[in-house]
């Protein structure tokens, strides 16, 4: 049989595919230094004007490669939290679930991008964008999960995602030196989770 002929959108889609994960692929084994566009069209065995076309400037290139895996990562804590048995602590879950988005590949690549773009104005303005995104859809994802605490108090998902987020990003950045862990992970991820279990307001019992 004669191979199946992909449609112009398939082809796209595909090219666009590889070019993201060579990008983010070359992000963690190289840095932001050493990830230049001829090395990432190698890397996904595309041409180079074909990296132009569809991702004009690297700053578009690196954060369209981050920004699609943060989407992808939200789609899994999302299915996580739905999963979960009804009598599981959210709290502990939540945290436990978010801590594999910043202990993995995907926090060290937005590392690389965070880092640059101090001195990279383009590139800054491209990183804030993606930033404002997955922080603006994982306040509204704590929203859905502790819709009765939020109601007592609406401040509650700005600040929890805030914290959660501050502490997670610092302790996965003290871990980014390979064979380095000058904390336990463990311990403060359990410390963390009761600071936020006794914090957050006690939902109020129908009568």
């Amino acid at each position: 049989m004669g191979q199946i002929r992909r449609t112009q959108a398939e082809r796209t889609a595909a090219t666009r595919a590889a070019l993201l994960a060579a990008t983010v692929d070359t992000l963690v084994e190289s840095g932001y230094r050493h990830t230049t566009t001829q090395a990432i069209a190698k890397r996904a065995g595309t041409s180079y004007g074909a990296l132009l076309h569809h991702y004009p400037t690297k700053a578009d290139l690196l954060c369209a490669a981050v920004e699609h895996l943060l989407e992808a990562r939200i789609s899994e804590f999302r299915k996580a939290m739905a999963d979960l048995p009804p009598d599981t602590p959210k709290v502990d879950a939540a945290i436990d679930v978010l801590w594999t988005m910043f202990a993995g590949r995907t926090f060290v690549a937005w590392h690389e991008l965070w880092t640059a773009a101090r001195t990279d104005p383009d590139l800054a303005a491209a990183v804030q964008t993606v930033d404002q995104r997955f922080v603006e859809t994982s306040t509204e994802i704590f929203r859905e999960l502790f819709a009765d605490e939020s109601r007592l108090n609406p401040d509650l998902p700005r600040l929890a995602v805030g914290l959660t987020f501050t502490f997670l990003d610092g302790l996965a950045t003290s871990r980014l030196i390979p064979g380095h862990t000058p904390t336990d992970p463990g311990e403060l991820l359990a410390v963390f989770k009761l600071l936020v279990t006794t914090s957050m307001p006690a939902p109020e019992e129908n009568p």
